[in-house]
């Protein structure tokens, strides 16, 4: 219907803000299952409650959205005018614009708009949808719509019917195979039923991650530990590791080299040990622990500083409760490499996360931190020299021509004061190699490349202009990672990366983009040389969307010279040119799975590395797809892998298949803490539990997988060198959002990768693989709920506290219990007004409702609540 007049509204900024605090904007998923795999159903309602009537004018509303709108219809050039009188464009990344047209009528006060629409694949889950979307005008200050700002998401509506919250319900292929997605929202009953380790009412280890052997003596009476009262005696060659130690237990300054004879001392002592871990024999991280019950003594010793190190964690964990038992340790990991890596690009976080995450990480021995600083939506690391990188490309704001800033992605809002901005100084990154470093934990900073680089082209960009202006041109070429003569053909304009970028790709036809890569590099040895000496340097290499490169005349010339044989070659040419590059600088080379081999495809030639190692990180495991299996073609190439399955240690994944949890699910619908505990790294398809559906993978679906022309077995598995957890912070803007991603995930799969379990080895459906499973599950959760969470509570982690499963037996009684036992459950009658601490089973007489959570050991948080309907089937609700 047209608008009551063309004439355009000019906006004065009173009435910008006024429309900013009245325009309520709800979003809706109505059905993800009509439209198959292709696109879901949604409506977008805009109400007006204030006085300020929105009508034709000089306005626009940017929003943030992780799904393509319309697809079919957009992206295009000119984007795409809707029935209501708006038009919608995509600009680039996740970022979209509603512009009225002089068709747009009048929103008064008291009206609404509904829009319907189409999103690409599929919605389920609230966090799908981005904060701060807000209003500009030309020549004004945008302000975000206050319906939408903020951390609560109360702008999208319920998920409250299958439609809403399954993913796909569609015929596949030729075959006629109906593709189904099974998971719902668990209800208390299920919840309850999953929930099956017994509660044994303490902590009945005394290390995580469990050493390789422990022995304790009961009989003799534990060694009182008390703050102050104990001193370190050490040999000199770990000065640093007796100076942490002396710090943690208020010893005063360590001595040494000194005999030590006196009680309440403990000493580290350099000693040629060796223990079998798993299929290794291990040494530098191996150590042998006594405390001597009868000289009063405790008595650490290993070959290397970082054997000494994880001596002296197990020593803290042991001490937690200020007495010392009587215990005789050996032990050493089962990989070298145990890993956690943090993206602090999509959203960045502050050093004092990173910080935290390093001291978790060496509680529970892990090793290697894998910090990805750099993406399409943010440069997060000073590069001296490259100012632009950090002056543009870690800042996003309003800025739709990208000079000042990026673009206002992932629902950062227009202001530069979001989670969208932020960079570590030089300053900042040495104070986090060197706290690493202290804890012997590597960092392996990563540079993601050719793909996910928007925020370094359009920085280069800049400098390009600014020096191009100032007359040096040579200068201003000299770092270019883009070609600026490319044209723009049908399959180029086409070219976008799976986070719908454009410009997103550096030009390996270009020499500058390799000038910049040295440069680059350079600066990270420098940054590195004196605290922690640069070993490694990770270029990413995934998902990048190659089609771009053929608009471009530097890569056409590179074919037409014989440089390279064809266009599919490029990247081969490009990783190959990185890894000389590391090779010359000393420095071995890391990527992801899809840098190195492509679907279906053989690894690159190992032999055109220089380089004595190159590390693969491998993801692409989606069970259905047959890529896991790159894992062994990998290894048998002579790679090193690191396993780091999307289905089992992807941290950025809901913990439950519910609307309400936080998380992507490309790769499973869910990844809990006892997916993340079971994962058998040694035997990896033993791990295949379910499809992307949530159908059980059968042992004839299996039989078929390891039976596919493409798969081929592990035939050198000592190129497996470790097991890597990961969290993507898409949609993580906050330090408790970060917490509650990677925590307790983190203490799981430190446990896996140290200690290999006696069930690991056993075959995925063997009866007795899980009893063994479930048994060692049943220790761990209560070593966590009795002991391990108090010490993060200790340290301010926000740590993911699982809501309770409940269930109502004998029409009355009240059993309640938690994923992790030890956990303080609460109930309430009265919907969240009073609340009652759970002991034991209750009698609930007549109550229709009861409202549930979970507290932290601290009692200073509580889990998402859930309401369980009595009596007429449950139901749940969260709040």
């Amino acid at each position: 219907m047209a608008g009551d007049s063309t004439e355009m509204l000019h906006l004065t900024q009173a009435q910008l803000d006024d429309l900013a605090n009245n325009i309520d904007v709800s979003y809706a998923v109505l059905d993800n299952l009509t439209d198959g795999h292709a696109a879901y159903r949604a409506t977008l309602t805009l109400s007006n409650k204030g006085d300020t009537e929105l009508k034709f004018g000089n306005w626009a509303i940017y929003f943030s959205h992780i799904r393509m709108i319309e697809p079919g219809r957009l992206p295009s050039e000119d984007g795409i005018t809707l029935d209501c009188g708006l038009h919608l464009y995509h600009i680039n990344g996740c970022l979209f614009r509603l512009r009225p047209t002089n068709s747009f009528r009048p929103l008064k006060k008291g009206d609404r708009l509904t829009i319907p629409f189409r999103g690409q694949y599929y919605s389920v889950a609230r966090s799908d949808i981005l904060p701060n979307w807000y209003l500009a005008a030309a020549g004004l200050t945008s302000k975000v719509l206050a319906c939408t700002a903020g951390e609560s998401l109360d702008f999208v509506r319920p998920f409250d019917r299958p439609a809403k919250w399954k993913r796909f319900d569609y015929i596949l292929g030729t075959n006629r195979k109906r593709r189904y997605d099974f998971y719902d929202p668990f209800t208390p009953e299920v919840r309850f039923a999953k929930n099956g380790a017994k509660d044994l009412r303490k902590a009945c280890g005394l290390v995580v991650p469990t050493p390789v052997h422990i022995d304790v003596n009961s009989s003799l009476q534990p060694l009182q530990f008390k703050l102050g009262e104990w001193r370190v005696c050490s040999d000199p060659a770990f000065a640093k590791e007796s100076a942490f130690l002396a710090e943690r237990i208020s010893a005063g300054s360590p001595s040494m080299d000194q005999p030590a004879t006196a009680p309440n001392t403990i000493r580290l002592t350099k000693e040629d040990i060796t223990v079998k871990s798993g299929k290794h024999f291990h040494s530098n991280e191996a150590y042998h622990l006594t405390v001597d019950s009868e000289k009063q003594q405790v008595h650490i010793s290993a070959r290397e500083r970082a054997g000494i190190f994880r001596g002296i964690q197990t020593l803290l964990s042991l001490t937690v409760d200020g007495s010392l038992p009587v215990v005789s340790v050996e032990d050493a990991p089962r990989y070298p490499y145990r890993g956690m890596h943090l993206d602090v690009s999509r959203n960045f976080h502050s050093k004092a996360s990173v910080l935290r995450l390093l001291e978790v990480m060496s509680l529970y021995k892990m090793n290697a931190f894998h910090f990805h600083l750099t993406d399409d939506e943010g440069w997060r690391l000073q590069i001296p020299g490259l100012e632009e990188l950090t002056e543009i490309g870690s800042k996003r704001s309003h800025d739709m021509y990208e000079k000042t800033s990026l673009l206002p992605l992932l629902g950062s809002g227009p202001s530069t004061e979001s989670s969208g901005s932020g960079f570590f100084t030089v300053e900042d990154y040495r104070e986090i190699l060197k706290y690493a470093a202290d804890r012997h934990i590597e960092v392996i900073p990563e540079i993601d490349m050719p793909g996910h680089c928007h925020a370094a082209v359009r920085a280069m960009q800049a400098r390009h202009t600014r020096l191009k202006e100032a007359g040096d041109v040579r200068a201003a070429e000299q770092y270019l990672l883009s070609d600026l003569l490319a044209t723009t053909s049908e399959k180029g304009s086409e070219a976008q990366s799976v986070q719908m970028f454009s410009e997103n790709s550096l030009n390996p036809g270009l020499p500058s983009t390799f000038e910049f890569i040295r440069k680059v590099m350079r600066e990270l040895q420098k940054m590195h040389e004196d605290i922690s000496p640069l070993r490694v340097f990770h270029f990413g290499g995934d998902e990048v969307p190659y089609e771009a490169w053929e608009d471009s005349p530097a890569c056409q010339a590179l074919i037409d010279s014989g440089v390279v044989k064809a266009f599919k070659d490029l990247m081969q040419y490009f990783v190959v040119k990185v890894a000389e590059i590391a090779h010359e600088l000393g420095l071995d080379v890391g990527a992801w799975q899809d840098g190195i081999v492509h679907k279906f495809e053989q690894p690159f030639p190992r032999d055109k590395f220089p380089n004595k190692k190159v590390a693969v990180y491998a993801w692409k495991n989606v069970w259905e797809t047959g890529m896991a299996a790159d894992v062994y073609k990998l290894a048998n190439a002579d790679y090193e892998v690191v396993l780091a399955p999307g289905t089992h240690l992807y941290f950025d994944h809901p913990q439950e298949p519910d609307p309400e949890e936080r998380g992507l699910y490309w790769a499973c619908r869910y990844t809990d803490l006892h997916k993340v505990f079971s994962f058998a790294p040694d035997n990896l398809f033993s791990n295949a539990d379910v499809r992307l559906t949530g159908e059980v993978i059968s042992p004839k679906d299996l039989k078929l997988i390891l039976e596919d022309d493409d798969f081929v077995p592990l035939q050198k598995p000592e190129n497996i060198v470790g097991v890597q957890g990961q969290l993507w912070t898409e949609l993580v803007r906050t330090s408790p959002q970060l917490d509650s991603m990677i925590y307790p995930r983190l203490l799981a799969l430190a446990e896996r990768a140290w200690h290999e379990a006696s069930w690991e080895g056993r075959e995925r459906d063997d009866p007795q693989r899980q009893k063994e499973r479930r048994e060692d599950w049943t220790q761990f959760v209560n070593m966590l709920g009795y002991r391990e969470l108090r010490r993060l509570d200790q340290l301010g982690v926000e740590y993911y506290l699982p809501p309770p499963g409940a269930r109502v037996s004998e029409g009355d009684t009240l059993e309640v219990n938690c994923q992790i036992p030890g956990l303080p459950l609460q109930y309430s009658t009265d919907g969240g007004q009073q609340w009652t601490t759970y002991s034991g089973p209750v009698h609930i007489g007549d109550e229709k409702f009861i409202t549930l959570r979970t507290c932290s050991t601290d009692g200073k948080r509580y889990s998402r609540q859930i309401t369980m309907s009595i009596g007429e089937g449950s139901e749940e609700n969260d709040s």
